[in-house]
């Protein structure tokens, strides 16, 4: 039986689920679907297919298990075609695109039903999913989490860093979704009590430019580096060298950044969504504030680099021993890919 992935974007979640499906020795194909409406396009065993209807009717001609995400954008597209199939959610599916209306609530609601098997990250999401009408023992539910390898942290230096820095690490891409207004607010406010503050941010993302001249409106351009994209791999070597990383998002599921991140002892200061509050306990594992609120956030950070080395690694350590027993990649995959061969060999 084929084995065939489904997904519009090619991100490190999509990588790794390619990597974990091309290993269980299926006949095994990863489609990445191209364009929108008419101009939508994807290949299939060498043969390119055009729309929906079309990449539909080509997965039901053999025996295939379908594994599509974004729920929203491919499952939903692919419902009903004669193929066992399995959804993956990637967290803003449900946390976003169902509140928006009852009637978006009633597509995806049409969607989770008509699935074999519901992948996700979080316990919200589960909670949602199963509101939505899915049975339980429909859903395998796995963070996303860290793969454990060891990584040597980056050089500060090689960023220009001050020895003394307090250095701030901004994972996320400058979309409006993550709200990274709020961290350049705070970023100003902590400026202002602790000079020697200093961010590292991912120059990615629709807002780059605004945010650049609000950065240098407000004097702060010498407390920012700009980080090019870098591959998940070379990125975990940034967040290890942080004294701190934030995250100013809307809605959140289970972020790998924020593992990654307590895995290596790096102290996370988030705001509270329902995905980051499975994680994140405030005093606990980490530091959270109200999404939105940069006042706060501001506090957080500066509860952080306060802090004696003694007292934050008890958090820090705390962090770390939760994501390594319950959250680590080797074990989710584990998982998830006993849950296919069950769908492969069925």
């Amino acid at each position: 039986m084929r084995l065939i992935f489904v997904t519009d974007r090619q991100d490190s979640h999509a990588t790794r689920f390619s990597e974990l499906f091309a290993g269980l020795g299926a006949d095994y194909e990863h489609v990445q679907i191209q364009g929108e409406g008419a101009a939508l396009t994807g290949e299939l065993a060498g043969t390119v297919v055009n729309g929906w209807d079309e990449l539909a009717a080509t997965l039901a001609l053999t025996p295939t298990v379908v594994v599509s995400g974004p729920l929203d954008t491919v499952t939903g597209h692919l419902v009903g075609g004669g193929y066992r199939h399995v959804g993956i959610s990637w967290a803003t599916d449900v946390m976003v695109t169902a509140a928006q209306s009852a009637e978006h609530a009633r597509a995806l609601s049409h969607t989770l039903q008509s699935l074999d098997l519901v992948v996700l990250d979080n316990y919200a999401a589960e909670n949602a999913v199963v509101a939505l009408g899915v049975a339980p023992d429909r859903i395998c539910r796995i963070p996303w989490g860290p793969a454990g390898a060891a990584f040597s942290p980056l050089q500060r230096s090689s960023l220009g860093l001050p020895d003394d820095a307090f250095v701030i690490v901004y994972p996320r891409s400058l979309e409006p979704h993550y709200q990274p207004e709020v961290f350049i607010d705070a970023l100003a406010n902590l400026v202002a009590k602790r000079p020697s503050a200093r961010a590292v941010v991912v120059e990615s993302g629709s807002m780059v430019d605004s945010l650049k001249q609000d950065i240098a409106g407000r004097g702060l351009s010498d407390h920012i580096v700009w980080l090019p994209l870098r591959s998940p791999e070379a990125f975990q070597a940034v967040i290890a060298m942080a004294d701190a990383v934030v995250v100013t998002t809307r809605t959140d599921g289970t972020s790998v950044t924020v593992m990654d991140a307590m895995h290596h002892g790096i102290p996370v200061v988030t705001s509270l969504t329902n995905g980051s509050a499975e994680w994140i306990l405030d005093g606990v594992t980490g530091w959270t504030f109200p999404v939105g609120n940069a006042d706060a956030l501001g506090g957080a950070l500066e509860s952080v680099a306060s802090m004696s080395e003694a007292d934050r690694s008890v958090i820090t350590g705390n962090a770390r021993r939760l994501v390594d027993q319950r959250a680590g990649w080797s074990q989710s995959a584990a998982r998830l890919g006993a849950e296919i061969k069950k769908l492969l060999t069925f």
